[in-house]
């Protein structure tokens, strides 16, 4: 039975290897660049009691498709409907961590793995198949409910950087 320490060290040295992947800023955790695509990687520990585990780990790997959309019924409902038709990953909708304000929310599409047996191909494969549906999701949430897509951010850079 894998622990939390032996997925990180493979997740960790698999993604630092084939995708120069950087730390990220929580414990377990990376960002890898899939062609400007930023994937945030974070590995984690569960409850999950069955006859032989008292806990499982799984890989977490997410990307934001939307920073600051107009939470609307429109886009809740869009959500709900369509979750259920994606191969890779869930979406949802949580309050703006971008400008804070009230009735805007951050659309973040979240998959994930189990990490007790995962392996190398399965790793890629996601990160491949994440990649590109996300750029597909950005264009078509953005294009229906607005918002300030990523590319438009410098997610890491310093905020004042403009005030002068």
């Amino acid at each position: 039975m894998s622990n939390l320490f032996s997925v990180e060290k493979k997740v960790g040295k698999f993604l630092g290897g084939r995708w120069k992947a950087s730390e990220g800023e929580e414990d377990h955790s990376w960002i890898v660049d899939y062609e400007g695509v930023d994937l945030y990687f974070r590995v984690r520990e569960i409850e999950w009691f069955t006859d032989e585990w008292d806990s499982i780990v799984v890989v977490e790997i997410s990307s934001i498709i939307l920073f600051d959309a107009p939470c609307s019924d429109a886009l809740f409902e869009h959500i709900a409907r369509t979750n259920g038709d994606s191969l890779f990953g869930a979406i949802f909708a949580t309050s703006s961590s971008w400008s804070e304000r009230v009735g805007f929310c951050d659309v973040i599409l979240n998959h994930r793995l189990m990490g007790n047996h995962l392996n190398p191909d399965e790793l890629n494969l996601a990160i491949v198949a994440i990649g590109v549906v996300i750029d597909e999701f950005r264009k078509e949430y953005y294009e229906s409910f607005g918002g300030i897509p990523v590319n438009d951010v410098d997610i890491f850079g310093d905020e004042d950087e403009n005030e002068s």
